[in-house]
C-alpha cells in the first residue's frame, strides 16, 4: 500500500488485517482468537502514544456507550478536555473518536492512519493466516495519537463484547466503570455466565483504582464474587452506594434523582429517553465526582444531561409526529425500546424495522410487533449486509398490518401516510439509523460537548 489518501483508505486499512484472516479462524473463543498483545506491541513501535493518559474503560452488556458518553460529556461540562471512544459508527468511523464531543476530522484521520501504516505493516508480516490485528486496537491506535496531540485531560474507552480479551485493555485506567452484565456472546465468552462475568471484570488491573458498578440484577452476587478476588482499592455499587431515584421518563426525557456520599441532585433533567439512562447518569455523576474531586455543581450537571446528544440511541429526531429511532437488533433491546415508548403515552404507532439475517430480527419483530399499529419491514438504502427474506412472512404470521417498502426513504413515507400516527419507530441495525439520520440532515461530526 503506496500511501493512504482518503477517508476510504483510512477504513480499509483499520479492517485489513481482520478481513485477510477471518476465513482461515476455526476457534470461536476470545482468549484463542484476539490478541491484544499485537496491539500493544504496535504501540511500542508508535512511541507508547497512551503513555501519561489518564483512562476511564467502560465494560459491559448493555448501556456502556451511552455511559461512557454521559461521563465524557459531564466532564468536558467541568472544564476537562475530554478523549472519547466508542463502537460502532452511523455514518462515518471518524464517530468512533472524539474530543468534546467533535469527531476527528478527515485529515487527521488519514494522516494517523499513514503513521500506524509501517508498524501494521511490520506487524502484519510476521502473522500467520489465521491471526489479525484486531480492527479496535488500529483505531484505539489512532484515537490516542491524536488524544495525545490535542493534550486531552482524560479518556473516556467503550470496551467491545468482553473486557480481559479486547484490544482497548491494553491502557492502563485508573477507573472502571462495569454495567449491566447479561447472558451475550457465550460462543465467545462463555460457556458459562462466570466466564462472561471474568471477561467484564478483566478490565480492572493492578493499578485501577476506582470501580463503578452499575445496576445489574441476577448477576451481581457473581460480580461480588469475582471483585473480592480482585480486590481493587475502592468499589462502588449502584442502589447501595449511589442511586438514580424518583426516576419520571416523559415524551422529551427523563426526570430523575440522583443520590451521592457527597451530594444530592434533585430533579435533574435528562434528554435521553428511557428509564435506565438515568441509572447511566448516576453513574457518571459518581464517577464524574471522584474524578473531579468533589461534587459536580448543580447546575453544570443539569444543564450537561438537559442538553447531551447520543445519536441512534432511543433517539427522538422529530416531534411532529414523535420520529425515534434506536439501533436494537435483539429481542432483550427491543424490549427496552418497548418501555420508551410506553413511557411516552403513544399509542398510534408506525414501527419500521430493518434488522438483518444474521442477526435477532425475528425477536425484534416479535415484541414491536405487540404495541405497533402497523409495522413495515425495510432495509438502508446502503448497505453490506444482507437482510431476511422471510421477514415479511414472519411479521404478518404476528399482525395483520404489516407490510414492506424499500428502501427506508420509502418506508418512511408509507409510515407518514398513515392517518392518526403519533410516533414512528425506526429500529434496525445501525446503518439504516445512518440512512434515518441522512433523511432528517443531521450532523454526527459534532454532537456538542
Amino acid at each position: 500500500m503506496n500511501g493512504i489518501h482518503t477517508r476510504k483508505e483510512a477504513e480499509d486499512l483499520i479492517y485489513r488485517s481482520y478481513l485477510r484472516a477471518v476465513g482461515n479462524i476455526k476457534e470461536k473463543r476470545d482468549a484463542e482468537v484476539r490478541k491484544p498483545e499485537l496491539t500493544r506491541k504496535l504501540f511500542r513501535l508508535l512511541g507508547s502514544p497512551d503513555r501519561g493518559q489518564k483512562f476511564i474503560l467502560v465494560a459491559g452488556s448493555k448501556g456502556k456507550g451511552s455511559t461512557a458518553r454521559l461521563i465524557s460529556s459531564l466532564l468536558s461540562h467541568l472544564g476537562w478536555k475530554v478523549g472519547l471512544f466508542t463502537s460502532p459508527h452511523l455514518v462515518a468511523f471518524n464517530e468512533r473518536i472524539r474530543i468534546d464531543g467533535k469527531a476527528i476530522p478527515d485529515g487527521d484521520f488519514i494522516r494517523l492512519a499513514n503513521e500506524i501504516l509501517g508498524p501494521f505493516t511490520e506487524i502484519e508480516s510476521g502473522l500467520r493466516d489465521d491471526e489479525y490485528q484486531g480492527p479496535i486496537g488500529l483505531a484505539l491506535a489512532v484515537a490516542c495519537l491524536w488524544f495525545k496531540e490535542k493534550n486531552t485531560d482524560i479518556n473516556v474507552i467503550e470496551c467491545g463484547r468482553g473486557g480481559k480479551f479486547d484490544d482497548v485493555n491494553i491502557l492502563d485506567n485508573e477507573w472502571a466503570v462495569i454495567t449491566p452484565v447479561m447472558e451475550e456472546h457465550m460462543t465467545h465468552l462463555g460457556p458459562t455466565m462466570d466466564d462472561v462475568v471474568s471477561h467484564k471484570l478483566g478490565i480492572i488491573k493492578p493499578k485501577t483504582k476506582f470501580v463503578y458498578v452499575s445496576g445489574q440484577g441476577e448477576t451481581l452476587p457473581k460480580i461480588k464474587v469475582r471483585m473480592d478476588d480482585l480486590a481493587p482499592a475502592h468499589v462502588f455499587y449502584y442502589g447501595e452506594d449511589f442511586l438514580a431515584e424518583n426516576i419520571s421518563p416523559g415524551e422529551t426525557g427523563t426526570c430523575f434523582d440522583v443520590r451521592t456520599p457527597r451530594a444530592f441532585y434533585p430533579r435533574l433533567r435528562l434528554s435521553l429517553l428511557g428509564a435506565f439512562q438515568a441509572v447511566n447518569a448516576a453513574v457518571a455523576v459518581k464517577v464524574c465526582e471522584d474524578v473531579y474531586g468533589g461534587a459536580i455543581p448543580y447546575q453544570t450537571a443539569d444543564r450537561c444531561f438537559a442538553a447531551i446528544q447520543w445519536p441512534g440511541r432511543c433517539e427522538l429526531i422529530d416531534r411532529n409526529p414523535a420520529v425515534i429511532v434506536d439501533g436494537a437488533i435483539n429481542e432483550k433491546s427491543a424490549a427496552y425500546v418497548k418501555e420508551v415508548i410506553e413511557s411516552m403515552g403513544r399509542k398510534n404507532v408506525v414501527s419500521i424495522v430493518g434488522v438483518p439475517a444474521d442477526k435477532d430480527y425475528k425477536g425484534v419483530i416479535r415484541v414491536v410487533s405487540g404495541f405497533s399499529k402497523k409495522l413495515l419491514i425495510t432495509s438502508p438504502d446502503i448497505s453490506y449486509l444482507t437482510f431476511p427474506a422471510d421477514a415479511l412472512a414472519y411479521a404478518r404470521s404476528l399482525t395483520a398490518r404489516a407490510a414492506e417498502f424499500h428502501p427506508l426513504e420509502a418506508a418512511v413515507k408509507a409510515a407518514m401516510r398513515e392517518r392518526d400516527v403519533d410516533a414512528i419507530l425506526i429500529v434496525g441495525t445501525q446503518s439504516l439509523i445512518a440512512n434515518a439520520k441522512r433523511l432528517w440532515n443531521q450532523n454526527l461530526m459534532d454532537i456538542g460537548k
